[in-house]
């Protein structure tokens, strides 16, 4: 389970609010998972892979459309990890497994976000405000 404290903000409330709306669904498939509901924890991942794609869709429409330098890189960190959960669901259509699901939230999934959020979403949201005046490159503030 991740709580919204856990969480990391960056400086666009309506990046906030999707991954916030994403922590909810993650809360939710892992709840099934624990409670065996291989129905639920199937429903769950096809809601989790929707959201998450549109999710990446909408950031890199942003993305693009401010000539955003790292979007090459983001994205394909984006695309790597709807592979990752397509693979994670086809598994679980196989083997109808809600423990490989716990394990993914916790071992990959939940790790994965909170350094995507607090690396490369943060860098993004900064680079993205309209009255973005710093001054910084954003290959500077990723890799502080």
């Amino acid at each position: 389970m991740i709580t919204q404290e856990e969480l990391p903000m960056v400086a666009m409330p309506s990046m906030n609010d999707t991954h916030l709306e994403e922590i909810l669904i993650i809360n939710r498939l892992d709840t099934a998972a624990k409670n065996d509901d291989v129905d639920a924890v199937s429903e769950i991942l096809k809601e989790l892979l929707e959201h998450t794609t549109i999710h990446f869709s909408d950031e890199e429409d942003m993305m693009e459309e401010s000539l955003f330098p790292a979007f090459k890189m983001h994205k394909s960190e984006h695309d790597r990890h709807l592979h990752e959960l397509k693979s994670v669901i086809n598994y679980f259509d196989e083997h109808k497994d809600p423990r490989a699901i716990s394990a993914y939230i916790k071992g990959n999934l939940t790790p994965w976000l909170i350094n995507h959020i607090e690396t490369m979403d943060t860098a993004t949201a900064v680079f993205l405000q309209p009255n973005n005046t710093t001054g910084c490159s954003i290959t500077e503030t990723e890799e502080s």
